[in-house]
């Protein structure tokens, strides 16, 4: 089992088990100031049996769950900057046998501190139960209003790989004025894995040849992999369009991972702008963000665009699509 700021990620059944789950949800409660937490997860077979005792647990520890259901990662954290905190049942790229908790204090993943604070044995206190209720997202809405509607109703083709990003990234693509072609868009389903960024993607680079572009998302939609033309592009390139749209809306302060190229912070610097280095890791990337008050950056091993004033997460399901669509057509 993995512990990281990332989060807990394991075998289920094997390595990560249902008290695994206890202990860290229960330990995860004293960090919640709000007493409200946002409980989502991806698609994965054991999501659901986890996700019912992750929120047991946490109501036995006072905290209130609002119930999103199968949600995207990035949805997740958008919503959970309106309840305090927040947390998603999912392994990320892993394979299917894999799964865990992924943890959102105030809009961001935890960091050191809190990751340390969890690890700890906290003493058991007295609280009345907390309560669970079923909530809707406004996410598309509230994203397709940062994003804008995109020129020339271009044909895309997304391949959800049978994950959390199922219905949310279609629905988004079309409300923003875009052409749809659904691949692998059945909860649970795919002719691919999990992981796009290891995968061939030979469907989607097949369909890509007669669309304008394709996307690939991961099984809990934070990760996207673009195709374009029949040849998937690398994470950097992704990251890059990501970044020059920031520079063109008159962003300067910028925070990227040490494993992002060089070639982007050149490029940043070439245009006025400031770069300053985080550790490797999403959380890591936020929390210097936080730290220097920078505007934007991400990871380049990931694709992963941060843009901290609409998701202090990586967040393929907004930023990309509008930068990959102008930036290509």
């Amino acid at each position: 089992m993995k512990v990281t700021i990332s989060g807990v990620r394991g075998i289920f059944a094997d390595d990560l088990n249902l008290k695994d789950i206890i202990h860290f949800c229960r330990n995860f409660s004293h960090l919640i100031e709000s007493k409200k937490c946002i409980l989502a997860r991806d698609t994965r077979p054991s999501s659901e049996i986890l996700s019912h005792v992750a929120s047991a647990s946490l109501m036995e520890r006072g905290i209130s769950v609002y119930n999103l259901g199968v949600a995207p990662t990035p949805v997740a954290f958008r919503e959970s900057r309106k309840y305090g905190s927040g947390l998603i049942v999912t392994s990320s790229h892993n394979p299917l046998e894999w799964n865990g908790l992924k943890f959102i204090i105030e809009g961001r993943g935890i960091n050191e501190s809190e990751l340390e604070q969890m690890l700890k044995e906290k003493p058991r206190p007295k609280a009345k139960i907390g309560l669970e209720s079923e909530i809707d997202s406004s996410y598309i809405k509230e994203a397709a209003k940062l994003i804008g509607n995109v020129s020339g109703k271009p044909n895309v083709v997304v391949d959800t790989g049978g994950g959390a990003a199922f219905e949310v990234a279609p629905l988004l693509l079309g409300k923003i004025g875009c052409k749809v072609k659904k691949i692998n868009d059945i909860p649970g389903k795919s002719s691919r894995g999990p992981d796009p960024t290891a995968d061939r993607l030979s469907d989607l680079v097949k369909l890509s040849k007669k669309a304008d572009i394709g996307f690939a998302f991961d099984l809990d939609g934070d990760r996207l992999v673009v195709v374009k033309d029949g040849k998937k592009q690398t994470p950097d390139v992704t990251l890059g369009l990501g970044v020059a749209k920031a520079l063109e809306i008159g962003y300067k302060k910028f925070v990227l991972s040490i494993d992002t190229s060089v070639a982007i912070e050149k490029f940043i610097n070439n245009e006025g702008g400031q770069v300053k280095r985080s550790k490797v890791g999403e959380a890591n990337v936020v929390d210097l963000m936080l730290k220097t008050n920078s505007q934007a950056g991400g990871e380049g091993s990931s694709a992963g665009f941060i843009l901290p004033e609409f998701n202090m997460c990586r967040d393929g399901l907004t930023h990309k699509w509008s930068d990959c669509i102008n930036g290509w057509n």
